[in-house]
């Protein structure tokens, strides 16, 4: 479930306790990975051989895994039990915020937090601190959100290759930096074709619609999710869809910038010609710097009702209409199906069925090979795609040549 935190922002250091790594790592392992949580019952590494000269030579690390499940942190975990090395890794500030415990937990294991929504220069400094010093790997993972499109990376924010082309400028070209893109691919290991029509006749019934049973899945959730749209938009006070709209994505974009657009009028914005992800993250910035102005209270009520907007807009921003229609999967039906069902509870809820999990490693990228590049905004940009692109063809490749039951036509 997408979701920000509007808390004030309290930086979290890592804390990076050994003992607390090797038996967090055993644990995740046996038990964290393929419990009810997770349901991951099976991590296979390939091109592993790209990273084990790096490792054991000592080079700094700056691991730039997908973000598409909620399992994303655990199975990273479990890389480095298998690599045998140990990763400080960016994560939002909320996660810290949700108790004393929790917090202590993720320092002790060598996580950081980060202000998504902020200009964090803490978090950046620890970033670059850490692949700097070169006592362990960085781990950031650049799509910044889960969505639940395991079959495809979402645009790569350029946090990442800022943070790595500034430690290597300070390191100097001989001692590089190697940004290695990770891809994670997902895949149910059984059919579970049966609980998915069961949890879209109880999307129907909670929603109060007439069961469609006998009509095929992808109809049956594409209704639910126009009427969920039409449901939340409603409720807000925007238009909903027109019944005569065929065009799913070009419906989804015009609920989400009609959102953006009275926002961005609301919080005296000027609109943009950037795409609708780009406006929603400059709105969402806007909102979350208001929400944690102790200096504006008198805004914070109404601030809160425009963040929840914001995050409807995102979440509509999240489907894609030909994700089930380009190939309908058991496992993209199961994805489309979990974004649906999280959607509506407003939480994060349990895995269809057990799953397999692929991690395959990019060729590693020389950052020290970028640092004579003489436009630095562009060379960013240029990195930050490659990365994207790399991960994309790692999924890619996973894609092509995987057998398990959730890969066969639904």
């Amino acid at each position: 479930m997408l979701d920000f935190s509007d808390k004030p922002y309290q930086f979290f250091p890592p804390k990076p306790n050994r003992l607390v790594i090797a038996l967090a790592k055993v644990w995740n392992r046996r038990f964290v990975l393929p419990g009810k949580k997770h349901r991951v019952k099976q991590v296979e590494l390939r091109k592993a051989d790209r990273l084990l000269p790096l490792i054991q030579s000592g080079q700094r690390l700056l691991l730039l895994p997908n973000h598409s499940t909620h399992s994303d942190p655990q199975v990273m975990l479990e890389v480095q039990r298998r690599l045998r090395i140990n990763a400080a890794t960016m994560a939002a500030y909320d996660v810290f915020l949700r108790g004393n415990l929790q917090a202590w937990f993720m320092q002790a294991i060598g996580c950081f937090s980060i202000d998504r929504e902020g200009s964090d220069k803490q978090a950046m400094n620890c970033a670059i601190d850490i692949l700097m010093s070169g006592d362990q790997a960085l781990t950031i993972f650049p799509e910044g959100n889960v969505l639940l499109m395991n079959d495809r990376v979402t645009p790569f924010l350029g946090g990442a290759a800022f943070i790595g082309m500034r430690a290597q400028k300070k390191l100097g070209a001989d001692k590089p930096i190697y940004a290695v893109p990770v891809s994670m691919h997902f895949s149910h290991l059984a059919c579970c074709r049966s609980i998915v029509m069961l949890q879209i006749d109880e999307l129907e019934s909670a929603l109060g619609l007439e069961s469609s049973e006998g009509q095929d899945a992808r109809n049956r959730m594409r209704h639910v999710g126009i009427h969920l749209l039409s449901r939340n938009l409603r409720q807000r006070g925007y238009l909903p869809p027109s019944a005569g709209e065929e065009d799913l994505n070009q419906l989804l974009e015009n609920s989400a910038v009609q959102i953006i657009e009275r926002i961005e009028e609301k919080i005296e914005l000027q609109p943009s010609t950037d795409t609708p992800i780009e406006r929603i993250r400059r709105v969402r910035a806007a909102i979350h710097q208001i929400r944690i102005d102790e200096e504006r209270k008198i805004d914070h009520r109404v601030a809160a009702t425009w963040a929840d907007e914001a995050i409807l807009a995102l979440r509509i921003l999240g489907y894609s209409s030909d994700y089930l229609s380009e190939s309908p999967t058991l496992d993209r039906h199961c994805e489309t199906l979990e974004k649906l069902r999280e959607d509506l509870a407003e939480k994060i809820l349990k895995p269809v069925g057990d799953r397999g999990v692929v991690v395959q490693f990019g060729e590693p990228i020389n950052l020290a090979d970028h640092l004579s590049a003489k436009n630095s905004r562009k060379a960013l940009a240029d990195l930050t795609s490659q990365f994207e692109q790399s991960v994309q063809s790692g999924l890619d490749e996973i894609s092509a040549h995987i057998e398990t039951a959730g890969a066969s036509a639904f």
